[in-house]
């Protein structure tokens, strides 16, 4: 007859490396969410934004469309700032224009609401549009395109990115 001994040393061990990896899986994760850069008064009296980049090679930037707080990534390829229906929905931006995006990944279906102001780390323009994809991925940041960009400058250098007031504009 057996003696129906149940192994718990190795129910113990196991329990126990699920408990290790878990806080290593929390650990990672805390890591790995972007770097979201953060101005000081020192940078704006310079008129210049610095962004380090993340940890996923994306430079990460506070900022509000129409004063409603968001992040933004920089995307040099974007030709708008772009903002998913999701997030369009959470900071009450409504109101766009039927609009098919063209992206790396195909045509897009969503809308461009216009006339909205863009603040990215202090540095703020008005009457730009929105992009709003319907189908773009739940994100919680918004695209920072060249509608905004191309009023700065972007200097790009090792892990680090400038965006700077343009010399001679009195704006943004």
């Amino acid at each position: 007859m057996s003696t129906g001994r149940f192994p718990w040393g190795h129910i113990t061990a196991l329990v126990l490396w699920l408990a290790i990896f878990g806080v290593m899986y929390l650990f990672m994760d805390a890591k790995i969410q972007p770097q979201v850069a953060t101005v000081t008064s020192l940078d704006m009296a310079r008129g210049e934004i610095m962004i380090p980049r993340s940890r996923d090679g994306h430079y990460y930037v506070s900022g509000a469309i129409n004063g409603r707080p968001l992040t933004f990534m920089v995307d040099t390829g974007a030709s708008t700032v772009v903002i998913s229906a999701d997030l369009a929905a959470k900071i009450g931006l409504a109101g766009g224009v039927s609009t098919t995006f063209k992206t790396a990944g195909g045509m897009v279906l969503g809308e461009t609401v216009p006339d909205q102001t863009i603040e990215a780390g202090g540095l703020q323009l008005k009457g730009l549009r929105v992009g709003v994809m319907k189908q773009m991925d739940q994100r919680d940041y918004a695209l920072l395109g060249q509608n905004f960009l191309r009023h700065i400058d972007v200097i790009q250098s090792g892990d680090q990115m400038v965006l700077r007031v343009k010399s001679g504009s009195g704006a943004p």
